[in-house]
């Protein structure tokens, strides 16, 4: 073993106890490794130390139990929400639970859309607060002009009380029923079927 040798030392007792390669040399040994030594008189010694490779096991992910989302077939929604990045990502939700969309940044344009496309759309999905015409103010709208298509509010602050106050004081509403933004995936699947489903 040479210099592994245990209690091997060319210092003086005072300076080392001849221990410290013997354990390197049984560390390398219990992971079935290998030591070489190149040693040159003046200039030093070098040990290089061989490992075994390490196999790496990619470990299996647990299956998700995704759950069973209720699918559209093909109806249209028509998204009201100004800020882009939200009505961007609805309209992502929506057409992959297989529903066509529209959007409309503002009730007014709403309104414009339903005007020419009104017979196309199945359901209305809008924000409470909008500038120009915000969310109830164009279900009231909808309303007074007759037209037959449920609307799912959207709202980025808790509301319940006076969203549940104005279904109670307008029982003819179109509304269906809110969201609090962001909206999960199955809870938004859920509300727009049921909308649909109301005025089919």
């Amino acid at each position: 073993m040479g210099g592994f040798e245990p209690f091997f030392t060319t210092k003086s007792p005072a300076e080392g106890t001849g221990l410290g390669l013997a354990q390197v040399h049984g560390i390398v040994m219990q992971h079935e490794g290998h030591i070489d030594i190149h040693s040159q008189v003046g200039r030093g010694t070098t040990f290089v130390i061989y490992l075994p490779a390490l196999q790496i096991y990619q470990p299996e992910l647990p299956a998700m139990n995704l759950p069973d989302l209720v699918g559209g077939r093909g109806e249209t929604i028509l998204v009201v929400e100004d800020s882009e990045p939200t009505r961007q990502a609805l309209v992502a939700s929506l057409e992959e639970l297989n529903y066509g969309t529209l959007e409309a940044v503002n009730g007014r344009e709403a309104l414009d859309i339903l005007e020419q496309r009104g017979d196309e759309i199945g359901l209305v999905l809008s924000d409470v607060v909008m500038p120009g015409m915000g969310g109830i103010a164009l279900l009231r709208s909808m309303k007074a002009q007759g037209y037959r298509i449920g609307v799912v509010l959207l709202t980025g602050h808790p509301l319940e009380r006076e969203l549940e106050d104005l279904q109670f004081q307008e029982p003819d509403s179109p509304l269906i029923g809110w969201l609090l933004k962001p909206a999960g995936l199955e809870q938004l699947a859920d509300i727009v079927a049921q909308g649909i489903e109301a005025f089919r």
